[in-house]
C-alpha cells in the first residue's frame, strides 16, 4: 500500500511521500514562468475550471483562466452551502468539485510523482475546523479513491515535520497564515507526541487580503481601472499576487497593468499598506501565550506555515514579539504536507520509532432542557481535547415520563469558551418503547464513537430493555443517498481520466444568478471583511434568500451593488 500525505489547502495543495531517504514533496504541477522561481513549482492551486475547448483543468491551468473557475471550495466545507457556482453560473455540488480535486491530486502523485498504486492518505485540516468540514474532507478524499487513514490538524502536521530535524524541541508555536485564515497554535512535545495546548486565530485574514492591498495601491495610483473586463481584472489580480511574492525577495518590483502600462511598487510602500494587517496578528499570539501563562522567550521554536509568512515584515514581527528566532530550513508552503507524509508513514508502519495521536478539537454532546430555568443546557459526552478514537456515553431521562419519543441532537461546541459557540450537526426524533414497566425511568444511553478517520457514530439504547433505538453516522452534503455518492465518485474519477465533466454532475438551479451572487458573498467576500461591513453584505444576502418572486429582481440588484466594491475578491 502506497500512502501519501495531502495538505488540501484553500489556495494551494501539496502532496508529499515518505521514503527511506526522507520526505519527498512531489512535483505535481507546472507553475507559470513568472511564479516558478518563488517555490510554486511544488504546489497545485486548489482550483478547477473548464478551458476554451470545454475540457476540465486543474491547478495552474485553471487558476490562470479568467472565467468558469471553481476555487476556494475548501472554504465551503464549513458552511451550509452545498452548491459551488462558477463565474458563468454553472453549478456543481461542493463535494463533486472537491472529489475531482482530490482525484486529480491522487492521479498526479501516480503519473508525475512516480508512485505506484496510491490508495491511502493522511489529509490535513485546519486546527479549528468543526465536524462538518472534517467529514466532508474525508468523504471527498474517499470518493476520489483514497482511504483516509486519519485527518490531522495542520499545526500538528507542521510540528511533526519540524520534529524530524529537531526532535529536541519541547514547546513549539506554529504560526499558520494561509490564503484565507490565520491560525496560531502552541504544541508541546512529550516523548515524540505533540499535544495542542492552545489555539487562536483570525478567521478573516489571509494572503488574499495582502493581494488586495497591492491592488488597492495600484488602483489608487493608476487612473482608468474602474471598468476593467473580467479578463483584465483577473490579469491584474494575478499581477498583484505576483508583486506581493516578488517583494519578499526584492526591494521593488514592476506590475504590468492591462493596456500595456506598468507600475513600480516598492517594498517600503507595500509594508506601510499592510502594517495594520501585520499588527492584527498580535492578537492570536498573545491570546495563546496568555492562556498558557507564558511570556516572550518561553517558546523553544517558532514554525511558520503558509506563503504569507514569506513576507519579511511578518517574519520580523513574529520574531520580535516572541523574542525567539524563526526556525529555518523549512518551506512554509510545503511543511504541512511534509508532516502529513510523516503521519502517513507512522500509520502505515514505515516509521516505527515515532507516534502521534489525534484529539478532538471541540466538545461533542447534546442539548438538554432544564425545567427549573426553562433553558437549554449543553451536556458534554466527549470533552474537547480527548484522544481519538473515543467511545463515551451518558444517560438521559425525559422530563415527561409518558412521552412517546425524544429529540436527540448531536451538538459540537466549546462550553468553556468565553463566547460559547454551538453547532447542531444532526438530530433525530427517537421513539421510545411503547410498553414499559411502572417503575421504568424511561432513560436512555446515548453513545458517541468517534474514530481517527473523523466519522462520528451515534447509538441510543433503552436502559431497561437494552433495545437499540437509534444507530446512525453523521453525514452531510447534497448527496444524502449513498447511491448518489457512488455515482458522484464514478463521475469524478471519469472526469479526471477523460477531461470531461458529466452532464449528470450539473446541479439545476432555479435562479443561477442569485445562487452565484450568494456564493460569491458568503465564500469570497464576507470572510474577508470586518464585522460591520460583513453585516451589511450578510443582510443583503438574507434579503435575497427570503425574497418572493416580486422582490427577487430588486434584491439581486441590491446585492450586486453591495458586492461591487469588493469585486477584486472574486
Amino acid at each position: 500500500m502506497t500512502v501519501i500525505g495531502i495538505d488540501f489547502g484553500t489556495t494551494n495543495s501539496v502532496v508529499a511521500h515518505y521514503s527511506p531517504s526522507g520526505i519527498e514533496v512531489l512535483d505535481i504541477d507546472d507553475a507559470p514562468i513568472k511564479f516558478a522561481p518563488y517555490g510554486f513549482d511544488c504546489v497545485l492551486p486548489t482550483v478547477m475550471a473548464n478551458d476554451e475547448a470545454g475540457r476540465v483543468t486543474f491547478g495552474w491551468a485553471a487558476k490562470t483562466t479568467a472565467r468558469g473557475r471553481f476555487d476556494a471550495v475548501k472554504r465551503m466545507f464549513a458552511t451550509q452551502l452545498d452548491t459551488a457556482v462558477d463565474s458563468e453560473g454553472n453549478a456543481l455540488a461542493v463535494e463533486e468539485v472537491a472529489t475531482m480535486l482530490f482525484a486529480e491530486l491522487r492521479q498526479r502523485a501516480i503519473t508525475r510523482g512516480g508512485l505506484p498504486g496510491v490508495d491511502a492518505a493522511v489529509v490535513t485540516v485546519p486546527a479549528n475546523s468543526k465536524g462538518r468540514a472534517r467529514h466532508r474532507t474525508k468523504l471527498c478524499a474517499g470518493m476520489a479513491g483514497l482511504e483516509v487513514l486519519a485527518l490531522i490538524n495542520e499545526p500538528t502536521a507542521a510540528a511533526m515535520a519540524y520534529a524530524q530535524k529537531h526532535p529536541e524541541a519541547r514547546q513549539l508555536l506554529v504560526f499558520d497564515w494561509g490564503g484565507g485564515t490565520l491560525d496560531v497554535t502552541v504544541l508541546q512535545s512529550v516523548d515524540g507526541v505533540f499535544i495542542e495546548q492552545a489555539s487562536a486565530g483570525l478567521p478573516r485574514s489571509g494572503g488574499i487580503d495582502f493581494d488586495s492591498r497591492v491592488e488597492k495601491i495600484v488602483r489608487e495610483s493608476v487612473p482608468g481601472l474602474e471598468n476593467l473586463s473580467v479578463e483584465d481584472r483577473h490579469f491584474l489580480r494575478l499581477e498583484a499576487e505576483l508583486a506581493k511574492i516578488r517583494l519578499s525577495e526584492a526591494e521593488a518590483t514592476t506590475i504590468e497593468i492591462p493596456g500595456g502600462r506598468e507600475f513600480r511598487l516598492t517594498r517600503s510602500a507595500f509594508e506601510r499598506e499592510i502594517q495594520p494587517l501585520i499588527e492584527e496578528s498580535r492578537i492570536p499570539i498573545e491570546r495563546c501565550l496568555k492562556d498558557l501563562g507564558l511570556g516572550p522567550g518561553a517558546i523553544d521554536a517558532v514554525v511558520l506555515v503558509g506563503g504569507t509568512c514569506k513576507i519579511p515584515a511578518i517574519r520580523e514581527f513574529v520574531r520580535s514579539l516572541l523574542q525567539t528566532e524563526i526556525s529555518s530550513g523549512f518551506n512554509p508552503m510545503t511543511i504541512v504536507g511534509e508532516g502529513a507524509a510523516v503521519a502517513a508513514a507512522i500509520l502505515s508502519g514505515e516509521l516505527e520509532d515515532s507516534d502521534f495521536f489525534v484529539s478532538i478539537e471541540h466538545a461533542l454532546g447534546t442539548f438538554t432542557y432544564d425545567p427549573a430555568t426553562g433553558s437549554q443546557n449543553f451536556s458534554t459526552i466527549i470533552p474537547r481535547g480527548h484522544k481519538l478514537p473515543a467511545k463515551l456515553m451518558d444517560s438521559f431521562t425525559p422530563i415527561v415520563r409518558e412521552t412517546e419519543s425524544i429529540n436527540v441532537q448531536v451538538v459540537e461546541g466549546d462550553p468553556e469558551s468565553h463566547t460559547p459557540d454551538y453547532t447542531v450537526l444532526k438530530e433525530w426524533d427517537v421513539r421510545l418503547p411503547e410498553t414499559y414497566e411502572d417503575d421504568s425511568s424511561r432513560s436512555v444511553n446515548i453513545q458517541y464513537e468517534y474514530d481517527v478517520d473523523g466519522i462520528l457514530h451515534v447509538t441510543v439504547t433503552d436502559i431497561d430493555t437494552s433495545a437499540l433505538l437509534l444507530e446512525d453516522d453523521i453525514s452531510y452534503g447534497i448527496a444524502t443517498d449513498k447511491r448518489q455518492l457512488k455515482q458522484m465518485s464514478d463521475r469524478a474519477k471519469a472526469a479526471v481520466q477523460t477531461g470531461q465533466v458529466s452532464d449528470n454532475a450539473q446541479v439545476r438551479l432555479d435562479d443561477p444568478e442569485a445562487t452565484r451572487l450568494i456564493s460569491q458573498a458568503r465564500v469570497k467576500v464576507i470572510p474577508f471583511l470586518d464585522d460591520s461591513e460583513a453585516a451589511i453584505i450578510e443582510g443583503l444576502v438574507l434579503a435575497l434568500e427570503e425574497a418572493n418572486d416580486a422582490q427577487r429582481s430588486a434584491a439581486k440588484e441590491a446585492l450586486k451593488k453591495g458586492l461591487s466594491p469588493y469585486s477584486y475578491l472574486f
